[in-house]
Formats: C-alpha cells, sequence, structure tokens
C-alpha cells in the first residue's frame, strides 16, 4: 500500500494518512496530531491487543509521559469518532492492558474516488478544515504569530506570542475570524486558487523559516538553525537540488529577501544589526542600515523597505512590531536613510512592509497588544490610509505579480491556512471576500513569499510545545538547587502564566488549544490534581489571587463585557469583579486584591503603565515614557512596581513607587529582559531573559543590582517566559516552550 495514495474507511469514516485528513458523514473532523497517530497506529495493527506501552513507545517515541496522556488522545478520539467507551464499535479498551481496533476497515488506493464517494458529492469545500502539515515529531502546533501580536500570555510576543494570543488573553477573541470582508466567496479565478501540487521543501527537526522564492522560482533562500546558529541556506528546487549556506559567521541571520534580479538576497543580522546585501549564492555580505528588520524590495530593485525595530521573538517567530517602531526605505546603491512613517501615526507599531501592487506606496503592518491593522502609505511619505478595520485575520500577506490578488496566511474557526482575496492594483486594499487556497488545520503557517510569475508560493508551517517548568531554589542565596524539569507532560496545549496561591501550595495557570477558548486550570504545587477552573464558552486568562489561597481572579469576555472575574474554590461560585475599559491591556492584580495595573497607549502610541481601583475612579497613569515603559509586576507587600522597559533594541528591568514616582532602572545588559514576579522577601525580582542568543530564567538584585542566571536553556529555538517566584521560596516555574517549523512549496495550476 502506498502510503502517499492510500486511504483507510471504516463505516462513515474515512482518513488520509498522507495528508492527515479525517473525515465523518462527509464532514472533515479536527483531531489534534498526537491522537491522529494513536489512530493510525491502531488501524494498521487492527484487530491485534496493542498494550498501552506499545502505543506510548510508538506514538511518543522516547519521551516520557504518563498512560494520563494515551487516555486522553483516546478520549478525543472516541469524541470525534463518535462513540462511547462502553458501547465501542471502533476503538475496543481491554481493561488495564490496552486497546485493540475492531471496526471493519477497508484499503484503498484510489484516493479521489473514496474521498468523493465518503465526503458526498456536493460537500462545500469551506467547511474542510484542511490537512494538519505536521510530522509525527512534532507535537500539536499553538498559535505563535506576530510579536506585535504577542502576549505574554503565552501570549507574550508568540509566536507565538504578543498580539493574537494577545487578544485572546484579553477576551477579545480565542482566533482571529476571517469575517470582515463577508462570506467566503467561491467566485474567485480558479487558476489563482486551484494547487497543482504542495511539497515539503526541508525536513528539519529544528526550525526552519522565512522563505523567499527567487523571481524565476527555481530557488528558496531561508533561515536555519540547524548548524546552532541561525543562518541564511539556498536551496535548488529542482529534484536533488542541493543546498548552499549563504552565511556562515555564527551573527543570527534572519528574514532574506530575494531581489527582483535575482542576484542578491537582502537579510537581517540580529548581532551585527541592521539590514545586509549578499550575492544570492554567497559572497561577502554589505552593510545597508544600522538598524531594522524585514527588508522588501521595492519592484525596480533600487530600494528596499524595513521596519525600525529589530526581531527580539526569534523562538516565537514573531514577525510584528510594537511601539515605536516605523517604515524606512534605503537606497540599496548607497545613500540616506529616510524615514517614511511617524511614530504614533497611526497609533501602533509599524512593521512588516511591501510594496503596493502598483510599486509607488508602501504596504505595513500596525500591530499594538490589542490591535492589528494593516495600512499603506506613499512611498515618498505622508498620505496614510488605512485599508483593515482593527483585528484583521492575517499575519502575512504578498501581492500578486499581476496586482490583483493578495495571498494572507491566516485562521478561520479551528483551522489555519492560506487565503486568497482581490485587491486594488493601485494600493493593495482588499475588493472582495478572501477565499480558502489550502488548508493546514491545527498548524500555522507564515512567511509567504511568491515567484515572479505567481505560479509558485512559499511558506513555512511552524508548530509548538508548551509546558510549565519548575526550577528549586536554595532559600538562602536564591540560587538554583537543581536542573529545571517539567511539572506536567502534556505538551499538545500551550500552558502560561502561573500564578502561586498566597500559601504556595496551588498554581493557577491558562491553558490554551485551538478552536478551544482559553481556560483557567489549576494544580498542585508539584503538578498534581490538574484541574479546570473555567468551562464558559467565553475566554477566561490572566488568572491571579485575591488575598487568602480560596479565591482566584481571572479576565474573561462573559456576557459580551471585558471584566475581571472571581472563583471561589470552596464555594465554586464565580462573580464579576471589575469591568476593564477598553485600552486595559494585560492586567495584573494587586496583592491586596483592590487594584489593577496595566498597559495602555498613551498620546503618539507609547505604550506606559496605568493603576485603576476595583472599587472605581479615573484609572491614573504611572509611567510617562516616550519608548515602551509596561508590563507591570506587583511586589509582593504592593508597594513597588516591576516594568519593562525599551531602550533602543534591548528591554531592561525597572522599579517604581506603585503611588507615582520616578523609576529606576535595574539592568543594563544588551538583550531582553522581562519582568513578572518578585522574591517573598521583596529583593529581588525574577524575569525571563535572552542573553547571548538564548532565553533563560534569572533574577536581579534591588538593592545592587547583581543578577543570577538560573537555568541554562541552549537552544536557540526555544523560550522561557513568565517565572513565578513561590511563597515559600523554594522554587520559580515558568513557561517553556519549543518551536519547530519546515519550508513548504505550492505550485499552482
Amino acid at each position: 500500500m502506498n502510503d502517499k495514495t492510500s486511504v483507510f474507511q471504516f463505516d462513515d469514516v474515512l482518513i488520509e494518512p498522507h495528508s492527515f485528513k479525517v473525515w465523518k458523514a462527509g464532514r472533515p473532523v479536527l483531531i489534534e496530531p498526537k491522537a491522529f497517530e494513536v489512530l493510525l497506529y491502531l488501524i494498521r495493527n487492527r484487530g491485534r491487543l496493542i498494550k498501552k506501552s506499545e502505543l506510548l513507545d510508538a506514538v511518543w517515541k522516547g519521551t516520557f509521559v504518563t498512560e494520563n496522556a494515551l487516555t486522553r488522545e483516546i478520549a478525543q478520539l472516541r469524541k470525534a469518532l463518535g462513540e462511547e467507551a462502553r458501547n465501542a464499535k471502533y476503538i475496543e479498551t481491554v481493561p488495564t492492558r490496552g486497546y485493540r481496533f475492531i471496526a471493519e476497515v477497508e484499503d484503498n488506493d484510489k484516493t479521489e474516488e473514496v474521498t468523493a464517494r465518503t465526503r458526498g458529492e456536493n460537500a462545500d469545500e469551506n467547511t474542510d478544515h484542511g490537512r494538519v502539515l505536521q510530522t509525527p515529531a512534532l507535537s500539536a502546533a499553538i498559535i505563535a504569530p506576530a510579536k506585535a501580536a504577542t502576549m505574554r500570555n503565552g501570549f507574550r510576543r508568540s509566536a507565538p506570542s504578543r498580539i493574537t494570543i494577545l487578544v485572546s488573553a484579553l477576551g477579545l477573541a480565542c482566533v482571529i475570524v476571517i469575517s470582515w470582508w463577508g462570506v467566503l466567496s467561491k467566485s474567485t479565478n480558479d487558476e489563482a486558487t486551484g494547487i497543482r501540487s504542495l511539497t515539503q521543501i526541508t525536513a528539519s527537526t529544528e526550525l526552519d523559516f522565512y522563505p523567499s522564492l527567487s523571481p524565476d522560482g527555481s530557488y528558496v533562500a531561508y533561515s536555519s538553525n540547524r548548524s546552532g546558529n541561525f543562518e541564511i541556506y539556498v536551496r535548488q528546487l529542482a529534484p536533488g537540488g542541493r543546498e548552499i549556506p549563504i552565511t556562515s559567521d555564527g551573527k543570527q541571520n534572519f528574514q532574506p529577501a530575494w531581489s527582483p534580479d535575482g542576484q542578491l538576497i537582502a537579510y537581517y543580522s540580529k548581532e551585527r544589526g541592521g539590514i545586509w546585501a549578499v550575492p544570492a549564492l554567497g559572497g561577502v555580505a554589505r552593510k545597508l542600515t544600522e538598524f531594522g528588520s524585514r527588508p522588501a524590495w521595492s519592484r525596480d530593485g533600487e530600494r528596499i523597505a524595513f521596519q525600525s525595530a529589530a526581531l527580539t521573538e526569534v523562538a516565537g517567530a514573531a514577525s510584528g512590531a510594537l511601539p515605536p517602531s516605523t517604515i524606512w526605505v534605503v537606497p540599496v546603491r548607497g545613500g540616506t536613510v529616510k524615514q517614511i512613517t511617524q511614530a504614533g501615526t497611526p497609533s501602533g507599531g509599524h512593521g512588516s512592509p511591501l510594496w503596493s501592487p502598483d510599486g509607488k506606496r508602501l504596504v505595513f503592518f500596525v500591530n499594538d497588544i490589542s490591535l492589528s491593522e494593516i495600512w499603506s502609505a506613499s512611498a515618498e511619505g505622508g498620505d496614510l490610509r488605512r485599508l483593515t478595520p482593527k483585528r484583521q485575520p492575517f499575519s502575512d500577506i504578498v501581492y500578486s505579480p499581476d496586482g490583483k490578488y493578495a495571498y494572507g496566511a491566516g485562521i478561520s474557526g479551528a483551522s489555519y491556512g492560506l487565503w486568497l482575496v482581490p485587491v486594488s492594483p493601485m494600493d493593495g486594499a482588499p475588493t472582495g471576500a478572501p477565499v480558502k487556497v489550502e488548508g493546514t488545520g491545527a498548524t500555522p503557517i507564515r512567511h509567504l513569499s511568491i515567484s515572479g510569475d505567481g505560479k509558485k508560493i512559499s511558506y513555512s508551517t511552524l508548530s509548538m510545545t508548551s509546558d510549565i517548568w519548575t526550577v528549586p531554589l536554595l532559600q538562602a542565596s536564591g540560587e538554583a538547587a537543581g536542573t529545571p524539569s517539567p511539572l506536567l507532560e502534556d505538551t499538545s496545549r500551550r500552558k502560561t502564566n502561573p500564578s502561586f496561591s498566597p500559601d504556595g501550595r496551588k498554581i493557577a495557570f491558562g491553558m490554551w488549544r485551538l478552536g478551544v477558548p482559553i481556560s483557567a486550570w489549576l494544580m498542585d504545587a508539584d503538578g498534581r490534581n490538574l484541574v479546570e477552573l473555567t468551562a464558559d464558552p467565553a475566554d477566561s486568562s490572566l488568572p491571579g489571587w485575591l488575598p487568602g489561597s480560596d479565591q482566584i481572579a481571572f479576565v474573561s469576555n462573559r456576557q459580551g463585557r471585558l471584566q475581571f472575574w472571581s472563583k471561589n474554590l470552596t464555594t465554586n461560585s464565580e462573580q464579576p469583579l471589575f469591568e476593564l475599559r477598553e485600552g486595559m491591556d494585560l492586567p495584573r492584580l494587586s496583592p491586596d486584591g483592590k487594584q489593577i495595573a496595566f498597559n495602555s497607549r498613551t498620546e503618539g502610541g507609547t505604550i506606559n503603565v496605568w493603576t485603576a481601583a476595583l472599587a472605581g475612579g479615573e484609572p491614573r497613569q504611572l509611567t510617562f515614557d516616550h519608548e515602551l515603559m509596561g508590563f507591570p509586576s506587583w511586589s509582593p507587600d504592593g508597594k513597588f512596581i516591576a516594568l519593562e522597559v525599551k531602550r533602543g533594541d534591548d528591554t531592561h528591568i525597572a522599579v517604581i513607587p506603585s503611588g507615582g514616582g520616578t523609576p529606576t532602572q535595574l539592568t543594563f545588559d544588551p538583550g531582553q529582559s522581562w519582568p513578572h514576579s518578585w522574591s517573598p522577601d521583596k529583593e529581588k525580582i525574577a524575569f525571563a531573559g535572552f542573553r547571548n542568543g538564548f532565553w533563560n530564567i534569572w533574577w536581579v538584585s534591588l538593592a545592587d543590582g547583581s543578577q543570577k542566571q538560573l537555568t541554562n536553556f541552549s537552544k536557540t529555538n526555544t523560550y522561557v517566559r513568565y517565572p513565578a517566584w513561590s511563597p515559600r521560596d523554594d522554587r520559580i516555574v515558568f513557561e517553556y516552550a519549543e518551536t519547530k517549523g519546515n519550508i513548504w512549496l505550492i505550485e499552482m495550476k
């Protein structure tokens, strides 16, 4: 049986192993990748008792998990296939032993014939959730889009994540739905949406992303960390084509962009800084700018547009930009860089530029914690136009060479995919409804590139595994007392923003997976007794604690209103606490439960910190920075607030009295420093620190500014977030996540 063409059919269920598709009664069924692997293994060994240990070894491949993980996947399969354990007609449970697949299965190589018969002749193509473009080695995908779209709610910069997940965490949307252009249309030119073939170009177990097709479509450039550092590679797309390393300097190089004449590749160097250009098949690189990232060539090849903000969210694969990022242009042959947009006009960070179909305008994304729009400006500056409403659905777009369409990477309902939208040839504004070109199920796609003739489109697929980890501490010194380890063993969901109860016995955290609202969960400090706290259809995120250890507060958009709610763990009762006004982003509850501190944009679009009393009254602006000062974290006694401060491409930690005053900066190191919690004695601040290319957990002393690294992770495609210091001073828990990705190629009809 050819695995690339075979299908399995039983009852009214059809499975395509090669495309990760499942249908039941003619309609697509969305199944997580691990559950899909379990199902395939059972089917391929049907009629035989499969012991639990055999299934765990076959599907999890040496990764340590308990039988609970397998039980969860079996339960998901039963729900998707429409059976109950006590009346099994597909998967029989053999108590204490394992499972047996008992349905009669038909193997068939005639994929299209069987697929058409099982789906039904008139199946609506727009209900197809699409294929999951994820290899068995990769875990379930979690959203990791735009940094502007990144939130530290798992969310922070993510993948990512700050915006899509940020938006989700604030209850604005669990997923961004493609709806503002109207009902999906089927009238678009079939030649623009029809796929001839879909090919996986790379098969990395690490992270390959940011593809760029050569103008003639015969090569693809991309960034990969296969050498231990991110470098630029070029691969020939012909069968058996070789791969050429274009950079090898270890300077963390990203975002290749091929020149229109095919002679040069522009890219962003994180460690060297700025935009560089190198001959397309290798040679000496030349520096074009001292700052900026996301290069985009003009259609005549004379200029490169770029965003002023550097790439900070490498592991989250973020591409957006927070304020005060703006759009600039540099002549390729040398000359003065020119600023095209001004900070705050429009409000938000300006990033990911591309040239309009007629080449006379620059189209760019505008991002903030609760904002994602697409705007355009004259290529010479001025004449701003908003092309989309707030919370537009795409993370990346490219224009077809004829200027009639835009292809966008986005999400609709519970499925990611590639979409096509008719646009104005003048400024690239949408003129019609989006049409799905390709669905990728639970796997996000990013970083679109199109060939000069419009017949080839390349993109990267991204997957993320995420869990809550712990590192033990020596109470006397605050140093690590051992190696970090995971508290949970299920990495198929995003788990983030852990928060200790005041007595240190419990941990609340947020959990998210595609198609399911964000919810608050609770577990013991050692990871045991995991329970879901909120199962409301609305999002519930940013869990924290009220005084005592029996009430949890969380943010939810129930009843169409974004509010803080409380849940009594003893009585299980819930009630609203405080309604959040528009612009109260990422609120953190004070230890006494009487105030919140939050991010909000000030005049000019800069992010600053404000406070507000839950009892009512007007919010108070706490910081007045002109670059960025946000992401507040309360001290245990509520007298101080730790802040993240942006200076150039770096972020640092500062503290300010919660009643107002002058901030005191504590860290000055190059890289990123993102604070989240305090030690019980109020002497140290725990933060996620990006130093020398890697994310790790650190703390900084308020007394003398000394710092201590607590973990030693050394993979360039992993990150840590939200370190929460236990009130018992014996550990810090945090989110640990790893992003993997590969390059794919679509050939259009």
